[in-house]
Formats: C-alpha cells, structure tokens, sequence
C-alpha cells in the first residue's frame, strides 16, 4: 500500500476502476512484459499522479499485470522517494 504521509504530502487521489481503464488498455498495448512496465516508472518518475495512476492499474489488474507485487512495489518506492523531495524542499 501506498504509506499514508505520502499521500498526504502528493495529494495522491484515490483513483476506480472505470477511471483507470483507458490506462491500463494503453499500459497492455504498449508493454508487453512487466519489466517493460518497471522501465516506464523511471520515465514517469517525476509525475506523481502519473505513478499514481499506473499504482491503481497494477493493483485493480494484478493477475495480468503484477501477481507478485513487485511493480506495485517499486512504484510506492518512487511516490516515497517524491513524497521525502517534497517535504526536504518545503523546509
């Protein structure tokens, strides 16, 4: 799960299933392996509602997309890593 400061510090929006469904037909598309995915969150790694988005899609898709959490992971890696930049520059 995504730690709960970091998404009080994003602003992070709880995202349904109906809102995400465009993204995860273009995610399914355009990637073919999950590591394809795990590329795409170094390309999104600044967009915290982009990283957000893909979150939702790999957590309402996870056995298609992310049985093993690992992506998932990574992502709530990066919304902290945003979450910390943001508070060490807030200061």
């Amino acid at each position: 799960m995504i730690n709960r400061s970091t998404i009080k510090t994003l602003r992070l929006k709880p995202v349904t299933r109906n809102m995400c469904n465009d993204f995860y037909t273009e995610i399914s598309n355009e990637f073919e392996t999950p590591e394809s995915i795990e590329e795409s969150v170094s390309w999104w790694r600044h967009d915290s509602k982009k990283l957000n988005d893909l979150w939702w899609v790999l957590n309402y898709y996870s056995d298609r997309l992310d049985p093993d959490r690992h992506l998932r992971a990574v992502i709530e890696r990066s919304l902290d890593m945003l979450a910390q930049k943001r508070q060490e520059e807030a200061v």
